[in-house]
């Protein structure tokens, strides 16, 4: 994704007023104030809301797919592979906590389903790579055979986001990568296979 420095100015403003505002805040004349610009120059660089938003998905999937590109080139137990991604997600959202509080927001993409799609087609991208690595770690029996990967994918992501949305709501009054990390033991704890 080639992205100029300006464009991602604008990024990171329009989800700093979707994350605290709401998606129908976000209008040209709104980041437009919020940058100090004029709504001409914004239209230079996006020609519509919807192509921001794209830009926005477009973003959060460039850093995930870099993340799982990261870890394939590790030499690494799956297992360490799923923690390397989770945690990742939460010192990612540490860093940028409007970041998860767009993405983890069903609103923004009600009004258009093409963003729907695409983030369903991010989230697919994410449960095929955690699925390989639990797969594997199934095979070197880490983790027992008798359960469902796609319902391992939906308890490490699934309990992930909701302890994110809990932080967002404390106002960030909890180490979110602390709790990530006692969670993620956790889950271990229950799926390890034990022979």
């Amino acid at each position: 994704m080639d992205i100029t420095k300006r464009q991602m100015d604008i990024v990171e403003a329009a989800i700093a007023i979707i994350a605290r505002q709401g998606y129908k805040e976000l209008t040209i004349k709104n980041l437009a104030q919020r940058l100090g610009l004029t709504e001409a120059a914004l239209y230079r660089h996006f020609s519509s809301k919807g192509e921001l938003i794209r830009t926005i998905l477009d973003y959060f999937e460039q850093l995930s797919g870099d993340v799982i590109t990261a870890i394939g080139e590790q030499n690494l137990p799956p297992l360490e592979r799923i923690r390397m991604f989770v945690m990742n997600r939460y010192r990612l959202f540490t860093l940028n906590p409007d970041l998860a509080k767009v993405l983890f927001s069903e609103e923004l993409f009600k009004h258009d389903p093409s963003l729907g799609r695409h983030m369903e087609s991010i989230i697919h991208a994410h449960r095929d790579a955690v699925i390989y690595y639990i797969t594997a770690a199934q095979a070197e029996g880490s983790i027992r055979k008798d359960l469902d990967q796609v319902d391992l994918f939906r308890i490490f992501v699934g309990s992930m986001r909701f302890t994110v949305t809990q932080w967002n709501l404390s106002g960030q009054r909890f180490d979110l990568v602390q709790a990530g990390e006692h969670l993620f033991n956790t889950i271990v704890k229950l799926i390890e296979e034990t022979t």
